[in-house]
C-alpha cells in the first residue's frame, strides 16, 4: 500500500475523520512498526516522522479526498509561532476511493482496523502521552543492547527530544498495553 492509500484506510478506521498531524503520524508510526507497512520514519520533533505520510495528507487534501479544518491556538509565546491544529475527515470522493481500497485491500484492512482500534484504545486519544511512546519506542528499536530508562532519555536528549524518567515510565504503560514490550523493558 502507498502512504495515501495507508492514510485514507487510517482515516475510514477511525470513522472517516482524525483530529491532528501528531496523532496521525504516531499512530501510523506504531501501525508501521505492527504491520510492517514500510513506512519510513525518522525524527522530528514529536517524535518518529515520515515525510512521505506527510505529503499524502497533501496529496489527499488536493485531490478533494479529505477536508482539512484548522484550528488555532494562538501564538506560543515561546516560539512566536501560532500553534495550530489541522484536522482531517473524508469527502464524498474520498469515500469512494476508500470504498475501492478496501476491495483491494481486503486482508489489509482488516488488519489496519483492528490495529487501529488497539492503538486507539491504548492512547485513549492522548497524543502526548502517543508521542512519548512512539519517541521511547523510536529509541528502544534502534539499540543494539538493552536500555535503562536513563538511557532511553540520554538517547532522547542526544536526538533532540525532551524526555524525563517519568515520561518514559509513561510510554512504557502504553507500550506494554500495545503489546510491544513487556513490563519493566523500559
Amino acid at each position: 500500500m502507498t502512504p495515501i492509500e495507508i492514510f485514507l484506510l487510517m482515516l475510514e478506521a477511525q470513522g472517516g475523520r482524525m483530529t491532528g498531524k501528531t496523532l496521525i503520524q504516531k499512530r501510523a508510526y506504531f501501525l508501521n512498526e505492527i504491520l510492517k507497512l514500510d513506512l519510513n520514519f525518522r525524527p522530528h520533533y514529536y517524535g518518529p516522522y515520515c515525510p512521505d505520510l506527510d505529503d499524502a495528507i497533501g496529496r489527499a487534501k488536493v485531490l478533494g479526498f479529505v477536508q482539512e479544518h484548522t484550528t488555532g491556538f494562538g501564538l506560543d509565546m515561546g516560539t512566536g509561532f501560532e500553534v495550530r491544529r489541522f484536522d482531517y475527515a473524508l469527502t464524498p470522493d474520498g469515500k469512494v476511493v476508500v470504498e475501492g481500497l478496501k476491495r483491494r485491500y481486503l486482508a489489509e484492512w482488516n488488519r489496519l482496523a483492528a490495529t487501529l482500534r488497539t492503538i486507539a484504545e491504548a492512547d485513549k486519544n492522548d497524543y502526548v502521552c502517543l508521542s512519548l511512546a512512539a519517541k521511547t519506542f523510536y529509541i528502544l528499536s534502534a539499540s543494539k543492547a538493552p536500555l535503562t530508562v536513563r538511557d532511553v532519555v540520554a538517547e532522547a536528549e542526544r536526538i533532540g527530544w525532551r524526555v524525563s524518567e517519568d515520561d518514559v515510565g509513561r510510554a512504557a504503560e502504553l507500550l506494554v498495553r500495545l503489546g510491544l514490550i513487556t513490563r519493566g523493558a523500559a
